[in-house]
């Protein structure tokens, strides 16, 4: 921001009044998608329209309806990425599900290989698992850490199935969160 005398030299900005309402999120202009408007051409960095960076109003239109679906909460946002990051791997790894502070019992999947049919029940627990408030993140580490070392007392009383199959294998916990700890 240029100060009243013009200076180009960088100047601070209080973080809220004026042109910079939301600083620490950047320039945010807001557009409002209309059937009376045919196309959308300021869309710098966009590929996915057919005339890129130009989008119609239908394009525009799928483009919010991607969002919504799959990014409008922080935790669909986790849930897309994650199911993403899985979606290459296969029978050749073992993979497991627990989740932390859901309110029902349907928060484990037992570790097995990642055959296809394993593979599509992780995928639905994964995806159909609720969440409620409040992430006892230590918690679920620990819950990970007495498995793999073959607790099946206090907390892991449901976890009775032994994970590890030989002693010199690697294991992995992969913690996922909605960004709140």
């Amino acid at each position: 921001v240029s100060d009243s005398s013009g200076s180009t030299s960088p100047k601070c900005q209080a973080k809220a009044g004026g042109a910079y309402d939301y600083p620490r999120l950047g320039w945010i202009k807001r557009t409002d998608i209309v059937p009376g408007t045919p196309t959308y051409d300021n869309r710098p960095g966009r590929t996915d329209c057919a005339a890129a960076p130009v989008c119609t109003y239908a394009e525009e239109l799928q483009n919010f309806a991607n969002w919504y679906s799959y990014y409008r909460k922080r935790v669909l946002l986790m849930k897309t990425a994650s199911g993403q990051a899985f979606v290459n791997l296969d029978e050749r790894f073992r993979v497991g599900f627990v989740a932390i502070n859901v309110p029902d019992d349907n928060w484990y999947l037992k570790i097995d290989q990642f055959t296809p049919a394993h593979k599509q029940a992780w995928y639905d627990k994964f995806y159909q698992t609720d969440h409620i408030s409040g992430t006892p993140l230590k918690e679920a580490l620990s819950r990970v850490g007495r498995h793999y070392a073959g607790r099946t007392d206090g907390i892991n009383t449901v976890l009775n199935d032994d994970p590890v199959q030989y002693s010199c294998q690697q294991n992995y916990a992969l913690l996922t969160t909605d960004g709140y700890y």
